[in-house]
């Protein structure tokens, strides 16, 4: 317990420092993270790794997961990525992660690895280091590319049997993208979970980054096969949704994010266990 209170701490402590400008925002593709208010924070397995590093400790076999999402409904703009977990040593478990966004004359890519392991009973760490590029492109003819390197850190502690906390702090060290000087994405993530039976699980988290600070709140209830997700989330106020199958060892998902001014925002994914 003294651990997990000063891990939390720790996190609390850094919450007010954030800096003004930041790329690379949409990075997670967690589509039950984001059908339950963008709570990937407090989610588990591959699909919520760049939500929180520590998501895939404890777990079991290995999981792939496909993911993209479509912002304001603009194909344009859509982000995809992969994600994936395997066993490494005893309680640890290795990730790696991809994300793509763009296309010939402006394009986004990241690539990430994370190790992620058990700590004693109920707690979980995990650290992730990202490299991320950025290219421009003039015509036919490469404008120009930069690139940074930063590193995200993540803890979940169990507490009570159906109780859960956790917080992750992306790219702590500031790092800049070439020589633009503009910040690689910095974000704070606290949250808590309460989980009353298998399945369903309710989300209190807030964010803080150069937005400012963000709150949001998801459900997640089991309908028979289904899996029904809901949830809210502040600056701008959105309204989340979705629905999770599982279907043998594949699961498919599907999440809307509505806007108080443009079109809402699509995800869609499948992942699978072996």
């Amino acid at each position: 317990m003294n651990t997990r209170h000063l891990l939390l701490a720790a996190a609390l402590l850094a919450l007010p420092a954030a800096p003004a400008r930041a790329a690379f925002e949409e990075l997670e593709l967690g589509v039950s993270d984001l059908a339950m208010g963008g709570s990937g924070v407090l989610g588990c397995g591959a699909a919520s790794l760049f939500a929180n590093p520590a998501s895939i400790a404890g777990g079991e076999g290995s999981e792939l997961v496909a993911a993209g999402r479509v912002p304001f409904s603009r194909f344009d703009f859509t982000t995809a990525g992969l994600d994936a977990s395997l066993p490494m040593y005893g309680a640890w478990r290795a990730g790696a992660s991809a994300r793509f966004f763009g296309g010939s004359d402006y394009s986004e890519k990241l690539l990430a690895f994370t190790a992620s392991g058990m700590l004693g009973r109920g707690l979980a760490v995990g650290i992730q280091p990202v490299l991320a590029q950025v290219s421009i492109g003039d015509g036919q003819s490469s404008y120009g590319s930069a690139g940074a390197f930063s590193i995200n850190l993540g803890f979940r502690a169990e507490l009570y049997d159906r109780w859960a906390v956790a917080a992750s702090i992306r790219n702590p060290f500031e790092s800049r993208i070439g020589e633009s000087g503009e910040h690689f994405e910095r974000r704070l993530d606290i949250g808590v979970s309460y989980e009353p039976a298998t399945g369903m699980q309710s989300r209190v988290a807030v964010s803080r980054d150069f937005r400012g600070l963000r709150f949001s709140m998801g459900q997640a209830l089991p309908v028979g096969p289904l899996t029904l997700m809901a949830g809210v989330r502040t600056d701008p106020a959105v309204f989340c949704a979705g629905f999770g199958a599982t279907v043998g060892s594949a699961r498919l998902e599907y999440s809307i994010m509505t806007h108080p001014s443009l079109s809402p925002s699509h995800s869609a994914g499948v992942s699978y266990a072996f």
